[in-house]
């Protein structure tokens, strides 16, 4: 049998064979099949054709296995070069959002065998579907309000978390005779033929592992000794997966991996942010079969990290696993499995899959010494930290039964939903509060282009804040149309395999149906922009109009000229409170908007009549649309960045790290059920242990505790998500100065958002960004 050791140094071999890729081809492979396959099966329901197309897609894409593997699959044809905050060559004034499905056919080169003329075939076919015509009416119904960005909105592909458990367990022949069953006794023509188009697609995955299989076989034949032996060992286990049910962890993550790459396949390209899950939960079982090693795991699962990763620049954004947490009755869920996946994350140092942990008040110290290895290690990735005790308490507010609780995992960067039965549609809308704000100080004017954009009513200081809420509201309702209208045009594209493993296995149902619930749970996000910025500037404009009326007519002239000649006022402006310094006046005013903004939102009903969920997690989009705000009444300069998620605008909370989480104390959680982004930049120098086990535990007791089980919270949700970066600015400007001498592996792992990033891809914007938000004044310890 190969040794760990080997199998470990396979897969860094295999990752270093990943990031050579420079061209990514299969997913206009992919596209270019399907579109032969929609015109091949045009006169079947929408349901079916889309089945067939993944079938196709299946036989169309190239497929190999390097010396290094030792499973196969591959996410590479399900993503284009396309993620622009990972493009050196992203500008933030260029940035207009992932609106056009048909930008995706620019990020392919022509080459001698994907010519030009076949590209823009394609590319025609595409643009006269359904999906995209639709699609193009809803954003140019909306382009006045999306031109500076008052709100924005996307049709939400990937955000999900597909519950593979039964699956692995049964395998797919055992799925493919429920469905039968499930045929024979549907009397519903709509969900009978639902039901048989999920078989069409499921066959896919056999095909899939079939043409794996032959490749195999056929290496097998010059093959000799280790090689031979691993080689015999993958045909072994593709003879029982994904057919059937694994019987141990090699099987298991062979049999998740090709059912993953369909699941990618069928929405290519770029399903951003589809999520694993709880994997220490999902792959236990099947380590426990046979007693592995934690050591043997962990070599197991570097490959399996590797999978993750591709191309160049790791271009498959947002995709999550995450360990630890409890059960209902407070019993801690951390298993042998947990550290092995650790060990893999650790040794490998990967720029993708995010890692995310589940902690509670009896998680076990051994956790948190292991954790203790990422946050203090330079340039090693470090996990997104979630907190079940408040979690679950807040899901059940909202609708979830108590039964699904512990199933609760991560979407993407840090959006909450049950694995297997929540559609959230987590990115569907994006709220722009500053900007609606300029629109009301200025009449409708904007700050940035001195357009007039729209014509709202004249409304005096001493009124702005409750204009600014009337004004609130007639954005948000078309919001929420576009929004809504974006996701029925999705729903064209309708998803047969992903809905086996979202419920609709049972129901007959598609995941993407705009008409009946094929999820146990649905929702649509709004991610929520510029708190601590509006609070500040409510205060702000109080504040003036009391200690300074005078100077009170001077601030729309200020505010249009940027400050220029105002620089007196501006000094005044910032001198005024400033959330994260545990003001109450400040943190009253931030909870408020909190509330308000909150219940407006849920107000608002979906495409199916569900609930808006306020989702306050700004993912790098604080600086693209802060690039469309102008200067703001607390002192803000036009263009510049927007506070990050609930955090203080960077800069101002200058008083330590007690005061700014006493401040976060104060926001409502409760409301807060599509999730929410907070970011600590932590100096090492205030952690004294001399191990880094040691400053895990120590992390605990100074930052985690404080934050997440606090006592003072009462029957308050308490905070329940947060993700840090243990450097200094100092740090990061050598980093760039000298890759070569701090990051000589040419990765250099960065927390981005809710994302870790190798720092060395991003683009310079996006590099500086992280720079000034590790804002150390406000968690000086």
């Amino acid at each position: 049998m190969v040794k760990a050791e080997r199998i470990t140094e396979m897969a860094k071999e295999l990752f270093k064979e990943e990031r050579r890729k420079m061209r990514l081809d299969g997913w206009f492979l992919a596209k270019e099949r399907a579109a032969q396959s929609f015109e091949k099966y045009q006169e079947l329901s929408t349901e079916k054709q889309c089945a067939y197309s993944l079938v196709e897609m299946v036989k169309a894409i190239p497929l190999t296995i390097s010396e290094y593997s030792i499973f196969v699959g591959t996410q590479d044809d399900s993503f284009a070069r396309s993620y622009a905050l990972i493009n050196p060559a992203f500008k933030v004034e260029e940035f207009s959002g992932y609106c056009d499905p048909l930008a995706v056919f620019g990020d392919i080169e022509p080459s001698e065998e994907i010519t030009k003329e076949r590209i823009e075939k394609v590319k025609k076919f595409n643009e006269q579907t359904a999906y995209v015509k639709e699609l193009n009416g809803v954003y140019a119904d909306a382009a006045g309000d999306t031109k500076e960005v008052a709100y924005f909105f996307e049709q939400v592909t990937g955000h999900l978390i597909p519950d593979l458990r039964e699956v692995l367990e049964i395998g797919v022949k055992e799925l493919l005779k429920r469905l039968d069953e499930s045929i024979a006794k549907t009397e519903d023509a709509i969900h009978k033929d639902n039901l048989e188009a999920f078989k069409i697609a499921l066959s896919a995955v056999l095909i899939l592992k079939e043409r794996y299989q032959a490749l195999v076989v056929e290496a097998l034949e010059g093959a000799s000794g280790e090689r031979l032996e691993q080689l015999q060992e993958m045909n072994k286990v593709l003879e029982r997966v994904p057919e059937y049910g694994a019987s141990n962890l090699r099987e298991a993550i062979q049999s998740f991996l090709l059912l993953w790459q369909t699941m990618c396949l069928e929405q290519t390209p770029n399903p951003f942010a589809f999520s694993v899950g709880n994997a220490d939960r999902i792959f236990e079982p099947y380590r426990a079969k046979t007693q592995m090693s934690r050591e043997d795991a962990a070599a197991l699962f570097k490959h399996f990290l590797v999978f993750f990763n591709v191309a160049d620049r790791s271009w498959a954004i947002s995709q999550n696993l995450i360990i630890g947490g409890r059960d209902l009755a407070g019993k801690d869920l951390t298993n042998l499995t947990s550290y092995a996946l650790l060990d893999a994350y650790f040794d490998m140092n990967l720029p993708q899959p995010i890692l995310s942990v589940k902690l509670h008040k009896n998680t076990p110290a051994e956790l948190y010494e292991e954790l203790g290895r990422f946050f203090f290690t330079p340039g090693l990735l470090t996990p997104s930290l979630f907190n079940d005790d408040a979690v679950f308490p807040l899901l059940e507010r909202n609708g979830v039964e108590k039964e699904d609780l512990p199933d609760y995992s991560v979407a993407g960067c840090q959006e909450p939903l049950i694995m297997g039965k929540d559609n959230g549609n987590t990115t569907n809308s994006w709220l722009n509060l500053p900007k609606i704000l300029e629109l009301t100080l200025t009449g409708g004017t904007s700050l940035v282009t001195e357009e007039k954009l729209y014509d709202l009513p004249e409304t005096s200081l001493a009124e702005i804040k409750e204009g600014f809420y009337r004004n609130l509201e007639p954005f948000v309702d078309r919001m929420v149309a576009h929004a809504n209208g974006a996701s029925v045009a999705l729903s064209n594209l309708r998803v047969p395999f992903l809905s086996c493993f979202m419920g609709g296995a049972e129901t007959g149902v598609d995941v993407r149906d705009p008409k009946e619930q094929g999820t146990k749970y649905n929702g649509s996000g709004c991610l929520i922009h510029g708190l601590s910025v509006l609070a500040d500037s409510f205060v702000a404009i109080r504040h003036l109009l009391a200690e300074e009326p005078s100077m009170s007519e001077r601030l729309l002239p200020a505010l249009r000229a940027n400050f220029v000649g105002y620089e007196d006022l501006r000094e005044r402006l910032r001198s005024y409170p400033k959330f994260g310094n545990h003001i109450e006046e400040v943190d009253r005013e931030a909870e408020e908007i909190v509330n308000r903004v909150s219940d407006l939102l849920y107000r608002k009903k979906n495409y199916l009549g569900n609930p808006f969920r306020p989702d306050y997690a700004t993912p790098s989009t604080h600086l693209l649309y802060g690039y469309w705000v102008g200067a703001t009444p607390d002192g803000r300069g036009a263009r510049e960045m927007l506070n990050y998620g609930v955090d203080p605008f960077a800069g101002e909370a200058g008083e330590g790290m007690g005061f700014r989480i006493l401040s976060n104390m104060a926001l409502p959680f409760e409301k807060m059920n599509g999730g929410y982004a907070s970011h600590f930049g932590i100096d090492p120098k205030f952690f004294r242990e001399q191990t880094n086990e040691g400053k895990g535990v120590e992390f605990v007791r100074k930052i985690i505790n404080p934050l997440f089980f606090n006592s003072g919270y009462t029957d308050e949700i308490a905070p329940f998500y947060l993700y840090v970066n243990v450097t200094t600015p100092e740090t990061l400007r050598k980093v760039l100065a000298e890759p070569k001498k701090y990051a000589p592996s040419g990765v250099y792992i960065m927390r981005i958002h809710g994302t870790f990033v190798n720092f060395l891809d991003l683009s310079p914007a996006i590099q500086q960004d992280i720079i000034r938000r590790l804002d150390m004044a406000s968690t000086a310890l």
